[in-house]
């Protein structure tokens, strides 16, 4: 053979040998580009997660702030903060259009974004819209809970996102490394007749150093965001100790002054109401029909007034007492209340209809006030209704158990049920049905302190029906 057949065949066996080595390189290095690119990727993913939940809680702190201050800035906060979040929410779901399992978790996560920041939206135009006027904290806290509605909360519907990245994090880290060592294998097969090769790749392993950078730069900018959050974390929860205690010493005042009101205020009606009587009893001889009609009217605005400071010192202890949960049966103390009512007027004749076996988990004590309130609404207004009917039961609807009392009595406008759990509104008249007009606003507090809803349905002379909820 030929000395130039031989070159020839080394020439072409080293072309071969060269070609072979780029295309494995360059395989290899396309498989390491690609892998580094979907590990950047999930990094993003997880970086814009963190700034949108840090987003969520600043919002949520902001909120906050606002309804314990009444502060501008903490308004602007969080009107920064509510854009941010949807910002972030756009970015994950642009970084994740590949995973059809992750756009489903971000489409449940935009819903619960969507609740939690309808409740705090609800939150902060209610302090915007009682500027001067004092909150009452355990009237916004329904307002401010990380589950608005029930259900799953943001935090949780972000750590599913999140684990799932995570888990991508471990596989596309493994298969970076992967890469990476076919890569240096591939180098290491590498003649020294491939040098334009050699040149190349180190142009390449340049780049991937820069990728890798990036990684660390996008790390570190990770652990700057939660060192501030732990900051923000830290400071805020010092603000809520100061106002805990102010609100503590603000309930003890509050108390110690509901007491001198009860017995500042009885005392004197304690004394129109004996002296009133003894003018009926001793002088009732010496009066003509229309000063005796003038005593009896003195005496019943008497009583009157005590039930109201009554009605207002249990709205006033509602407000403030704890609540005790524990398991009860809502049917027999219903029936309860019922029976006490029936002993108390024992001429009515009306039928009770109580559902058996209905469980609650619920403060006992405040949950018989609100029953003894709606249950007494339901006696009082079906006074003047033949074949009068008082039900009690539950239903289940979209996953939540809902209470109810239905009666079939006097009823009320629809347009007018805003103002039904609102003190001291009442829709009829004190001659067709005594009361304080403060009942109702006891249960809805009630019902609030258990993280439920309240709402009722009626029409006009056909009965009413009180809904409410109790949260878990």
């Amino acid at each position: 053979m030929k000395k130039s057949s031989v070159y020839r065949l080394l020439m072409t066996g080293a072309i071969l040998v060269v070609a072979l080595n780029t295309w494995m390189v360059g395989r290899a290095l396309n498989k390491l580009f690609t892998t580094q690119g979907w590990l950047s990727q999930t990094l993003d993913v997880l970086s814009h997660t963190e700034n949108l939940a840090l987003n969520m809680r600043s919002a949520d702190s902001a909120v906050r702030g606002y309804i314990l201050t009444g502060s501008p800035t903490f308004e602007r906060q969080y009107h920064a903060s509510s854009q941010g979040v949807f910002a972030e929410l756009d970015q994950v779901q642009r970084l994740t259009a590949d995973s059809v399992t992750q756009q489903q978790r971000i489409a449940f996560l935009r819903t619960r974004v969507a609740a939690k920041m309808g409740t705090l939206d609800a939150a902060n135009a209610m302090r915007t819209g009682n500027a001067r006027a004092p909150i009452e904290p355990a009237l916004l806290e329904p307002l401010l809970t990380d589950f608005p509605g029930g259900g799953q909360s943001v935090s949780y519907a972000i750590s599913q996102i999140e684990s799932e990245e995570h888990r991508l994090l471990i596989d596309r880290t493994r298969e970076t490394k992967n890469a990476s060592q076919e890569v240096w294998i591939s180098f290491i097969a590498i003649s020294l007749l491939d040098i334009l090769l050699i040149a190349a790749a180190f142009e390449q392993l340049v780049r991937a150093h820069r990728s890798h950078l990036q990684i660390a730069e996008g790390a570190a900018s990770i652990e700057a965001l939660n060192n501030e959050l732990t900051r923000v974390n830290t400071e805020l929860e010092a603000r809520v100790e100061e106002r805990t205690q102010e609100l503590a010493q603000s309930n003890q005042e509050l108390e110690a002054f509901s007491y001198s009101v009860s017995h500042d205020l009885r005392a004197p009606l304690r004394t129109i109401d004996g002296f009133s009587l003894a003018l009926m009893e001793d002088f009732a001889e010496n009066l003509n029909d229309e000063g005796r009609d003038y005593i009896a009217r003195i005496r019943n605005g008497v009583q009157r007034m005590g039930m109201l400071i009554d009605s207002l010192l249990q709205l006033s202890r509602v407000t403030r007492s704890e609540v005790h949960r524990e398991r009860i049966d809502l049917s027999q103390l219903a029936t309860l209340v019922f029976d006490e009512l029936a002993a108390g007027d024992p001429d009515r004749k009306i039928q009770f209809i109580p559902q058996p076996g209905v469980l609650a988990q619920a403060d006992p004590r405040l949950v018989r006030i609100a029953l003894e309130n709606l249950i007494g609404n339901a006696w009082k207004f079906t006074s003047r209704t033949t074949d009068a009917r008082i039900e009690f039961g539950s239903d289940v609807r979209e996953d939540v158990t809902v209470y109810f009392i239905r009666d079939n009595g006097a009823g009320f406008d629809m347009q007018y049920v805003d103002r039904l759990f609102t003190a001291f509104q009442r829709l009829h008249g004190d001659r067709d049905f005594k009361g304080s007009g403060i009942g109702l606003a006891t249960v809805s507090r009630i019902i609030r302190r258990h993280q439920g809803s309240i709402w009722a349905e009626s029409e006009l002379g056909h009965g009413a029906t009180f809904f409410f909820s109790l949260a878990a």
